[in-house]
């Protein structure tokens, strides 16, 4: 062996050392760093009051990550609040598969925690003023199936419907 290629391994037995330590540093330090964020979070999310505000469900997100064997979906929905704003909440998965986009109810957070939503009671509309003598000639504009008087859905198609009169249908 020659002095040159000795001190080859003398670098190599040096720098690699150096090497392993830097790296096992970084992980460490990653971790204590990712550590104290969440403590922080929870602490400053702990400090806050519990809110509950009118709120509605403007939209939905899942969050799929990982490999085809190996994944964690991470689950978001984002509530209008009565004053305009919008908050983005992480859910579990059962409480985002509960949730429709559209829901209105009163939502519970407290900091950036989603503490949970209770759906506001559906309102019914205006009562349907009663069939007119004519309205028995309706037909679905989707299959021109007939339409029995005071029917809200064709039972043919099932297609939500405006009436027409079966006469101007004709003409």
């Amino acid at each position: 062996m020659t002095p040159a290629m000795a001190s080859g391994f003398d670098a190599m037995f040096t720098l690699v050392p150096l090497f392993i330590g830097v790296v096992f540093v970084f992980v460490i330090g990653s971790i204590v760093f990712r550590a104290i964020q969440g403590i922080s979070r929870w602490s400053a999310n702990n400090s806050q009051p519990v809110l509950t505000a009118d709120g509605k469900v403007v939209s939905k997100r899942a969050d799929v990550h990982g490999s085809r064997e190996r994944h964690t979906t991470n689950y978001y929905a984002t509530f209008e609040l009565g004053s305009g704003a919008r908050r983005e909440f992480a859910l579990s998965g059962s409480e985002y598969g509960l949730l429709a986009e559209g829901d209105t109810g009163l939502v519970s957070f407290q900091g950036s925690r989603y503490l949970g939503f209770s759906r506001a009671p559906a309102v019914e509309g205006p009562p349907m003023p009663p069939p007119s003598p004519a309205s028995a000639n309706l037909i679905c504009e989707y299959c021109r199936s007939a339409i029995p008087a005071g029917a809200v859905k064709c039972a043919s198609c099932g297609w939500t419907y405006q009436p027409k009169r079966a006469e101007a249908e004709q003409t």
